[in-house]
């Protein structure tokens, strides 16, 4: 949807451009057939060009969009809820954060425009059945291989296609009526109707722009130009044509898909027909038309976003993504070689992003992709400064997407110290990646059904995530494992083991050739010292609300009430909420992670304890206990 309101904003800020460009620059001018390509040109542009994919940065740079293989991302997400926002009326809305919709403000814009639409596709259909109608109902004469339609008397003349609308009383009027109708024919022979059926087709899809109106009544103004210019080439005659424009003007409105001798243009014509062209200064002119080009190029461009010299954050790709709305996922690369760092971030919703990254020493090194960024995938590449070579070591980085965290970790190192012989080139990213067999399911199957959470863990309380580096070799064999950190208990040990006795890969490939390729996986160990029963994020069999995620919704918004403290205080925020889904489905150990005060948190909890029993989550076929973070949105309307 977001895409539609885009392209329509693209397109009326074209026609903007093109039609001031028009009125400063060309409208006095006598080169009227420029005038009409011009302003012709104006509405294929602005309906055309909005709808390519290209950005200024390509266009100049002579480079098309990267197109690159993404990297793999494993468990890079905590599996989490989306937002209920509650109003401080007491009418709660289901926000867009929980259900993955458009804003409801996009859903009220869209309706509106498709209204507009509707009707102004029925003003073209009514002015098509009022011309229908009159031919019906008229007296049809054959003149000059011209088809006139006798119209009732006091009617003015006009022409649609290759009809000439006239009264038969100005038709019995021969010293004048031969003069008219060269000027009606013109407009035939040209095919002026066809203009006017564009340009009112283009205001269907612009009916909100005010210009594509002053665009529509300039370009029915400059065919009676060149049709008053042609005529007298024919009769020379300029103050007899000038009586005839005056004696046969009308005030009287015809339909807007005509041509017609009108009075309310009448000074603006006999004007034009006394303007002498100057070409010297209109051939200046058209070196202004490339400048609105450009100006129109500029603004249609898709989004090529810097962060400075040192960095870029480059949009990959904007095709349907497969991963849930509401998830975010990033992952690193790094080339020793080429001294850089990437990182691949794919946002399933539009998000306020941010990364950070850290050195050896925990120092900030860098703040990449800050700001709003669209659902998409997005390639964020970092060189050093002034051209310095990064050193080895292990690096840390923190994403922020929204209320979302993602911590990482990789090591920068120049060779692999347990590398099989011969392997001594190790990729990142290759034309064909390595793929576990039955892909990523049953990647995520293998791991979560093979990695036990250990007794010395238990005992002690250790959980957090262990990031483990791997190669898949060019044999498809997985080797040199190693922990980039751990949180010790005998997880680091158990991460290493499952990953050590993985199958073999299908391996990679570069230029056709089997490649090493190198893989980061965070495993995260998460343990609930309550009963000393481990709580998982994600199972293969997730927790479900009776009814599913909607009714989740659905229950939250009604049951939720704004405290009055909260409403008195004017206190607005979003509060987290942790539960547990037990075994039993029921809902246990609900903490507030952040809160608002002034009862938001009191009130959070207590809905969220009073919830139905949810279907469990299942693992190896049995129940478990799964945790969920829910944030609630308190905002006064």
């Amino acid at each position: 949807m977001n895409s539609i309101l885009i392209y329509l904003l693209q397109s009326a800020i074209s026609l903007v451009i093109f039609y001031l460009f028009y009125e400063l620059l060309f409208k006095r001018d006598a080169f009227f057939a420029f005038n009409r390509y011009y302003l012709l040109l104006t509405i294929f542009i602005s309906t055309l060009l909005p709808l390519l994919d290209f950005s200024m940065y390509n266009v100049f740079s002579g480079t098309s969009d990267p197109v690159i293989s993404l990297a793999p991302i494993y468990g890079l997400f905590e599996y989490t809820l989306g937002e209920v926002t509650i109003y401080g009326e007491g009418s709660s809305a289901i926000d867009s954060v929980a259900t993955g919709r458009s804003l409801p403000y996009f859903s009220y814009i869209i309706l509106l425009y498709l209204i507009g639409v509707f009707f102004a596709v029925g003003r073209f259909a009514l002015r098509f059945y009022q011309i229908s109608r009159l031919l019906q109902k008229s007296k049809v004469v054959y003149h000059n291989g011209l088809r006139l339609i006798f119209t009732v008397p006091g009617t003015p003349t006009f022409s649609f296609f290759n009809y000439v609308f006239i009264d038969e009383n100005l038709f019995n009027r021969r010293d004048e009526v031969e003069k008219i109708i060269e000027h009606e024919k013109i407009h035939i022979d040209q095919k002026h109707s066809l203009d006017l059926v564009i340009a009112e087709l283009f205001s269907i899809i612009q009916w909100f722009n005010p210009i594509v109106y002053l665009l529509k009544k300039t370009l029915k103004e400059n065919h009676e130009f060149i049709a008053d210019s042609d005529v007298l080439t024919v009769y020379p005659d300029i103050m007899s044509y000038t009586k005839l424009l005056i004696d046969n003007s009308s005030i009287i409105k015809t339909n807007i898909l005509t041509h017609n001798f009108s009075y309310s243009l009448l000074k603006r014509r006999l004007f034009m027909i006394k303007k002498t062209k100057n070409p010297l200064r209109f051939s200046f002119k058209l070196v202004w038309v490339l400048l609105a080009v450009s100006m129109v190029v500029f603004a249609c461009s898709g989004p090529i976003q810097k962060e400075s010299i040192s960095s870029d954050v480059e949009f990959v790709s904007d095709v349907e993504l497969n991963i849930h709305p509401d998830s975010i996922q990033i992952a690193s690369i790094f080339e020793p070689d080429k001294n850089y760092i990437k990182f691949i971030v794919s946002l399933g919703k539009e998000r306020d992003t941010k990364i950070k990254l850290y050195g050896e020493n925990g120092n900030l090194i860098k703040v990449f992709m800050e700001g709003v960024h669209a659902r998409g995938a997005y390639m964020v590449t970092w060189h050093p400064e002034n051209g310095e070579t990064i050193p080895e070591g292990n690096y840390r980085y923190t994403f922020f997407a929204d209320d979302n965290k993602v911590d990482g970790l990789f090591s920068f190192t120049n060779n692999y110290s347990n590398a099989k012989p011969n392997d001594a080139n190790v990729f990142t990213v290759v034309e064909v990646m390595p793929e576990y067999p039955g892909g990523m399911d049953e990647l995520f199957t293998y791991l979560v059904n093979n990695i036990n959470y250990p007794d010395e863990a238990k005992v002690k309380g250790v959980q957090g995530r262990v990031f483990v580096n791997f190669v898949v070799g060019k044999d498809g064999s997985v080797y040199d494992a190693k922990v980039l950190r751990g949180i010790g208990g005998g997880c680091d040990e158990e991460a290493i083991r499952v990953v050590e006795a993985m199958p073999n890969w299908i391996p990679g490939k570069q230029r056709g050739q089997n490649v090493n390729v190198s893989y980061n996986i965070p495993i995260n160990f998460v343990f609930d010292e309550k009963d000393a029963d481990t709580i998982f994020t994600v199972v293969e069999v997730m927790p479900s609300f009776p009814g599913g995620k909607d009714k989740l919704m659905t229950y939250l918004s009604e049951n939720i009430k704004y405290p009055n403290e909260a409403k008195k205080n004017s206190i607005e925020g979003r509060v987290f909420v942790s539960f547990v889904v037990e075994k039993d489905g029921s809902i246990g150990d609900v903490k507030i992670l952040r809160g608002i005060g002034s009862g938001c948190d009191e009130e959070s909890i207590r809905v969220i304890e009073n919830m139905p029993r949810w279907t469990p989550g299942t693992q190896r076929g049995q129940a478990v206990r799964v945790a969920y973070n829910l944030p609630i949105r308190f905002k006064l309307s």
